[in-house]
């Protein structure tokens, strides 16, 4: 078994399921996005939050500064016509690089493929297009701003 292996099998990605997840996810979003990337904090928390999936990666055991051991999250919501949008992807610092925001894009794609979605969505920020498009995903169209970070779409086709 290979480092990376190993380093992977202590992570495990899961669908949110108690308001305690829910706490520590948003938490790391408030982190990673309002604390280190300067998103406003009315940026950060909008309505999709209420209807969308959403989903961490935990490392165990739980290292310091996380809450439950989540070091990661992201968010899927139903755009219609089989298409989902992940958003909100947010990976502590301290576990980046490590192969667990691949593993946490794995995880939603198989939960979207067993939930029917044929296509995924997401806004890419400029920096993390490599990451994604070594998982599949295509860019698109021009860049454009959110947040005063530039973005790109991406798309994905499940198959």
């Amino acid at each position: 078994m290979s480092t990376e292996e190993a380093v992977l099998q202590t992570y495990t990605a899961d669908c949110v399921q108690t308001a305690e997840e829910r706490s520590a996810v948003f938490a790391l979003r408030m982190l990673v996005f309002v604390e280190e990337q300067r998103v406003p904090i009315e940026e950060e928390l909008d309505a999709y939050d209420i209807t969308a999936t959403h989903f961490l990666i935990r490392k165990a055991p739980a290292p310091e500064n996380t809450e439950n051991g989540v070091v990661g999250t992201a968010r899927l919501i139903d755009k219609g016509h089989g298409t989902g949008k992940i958003g909100r992807v947010a990976i502590h610092i301290e576990h980046r690089g490590v192969g667990a925001g691949a593993k946490l894009m794995l995880y939603i794609e198989e939960f979207a493929r067993l939930e029917g979605y044929t296509e995924l969505l997401l806004e890419a920020q400029t920096y993390a297009i490599g990451f994604y498009e070594k998982l599949g995903y295509v860019a698109e169209g021009d860049i454009f701003m959110d947040c005063d970070i530039p973005h790109r779409l991406m798309r994905y086709r499940l198959e």
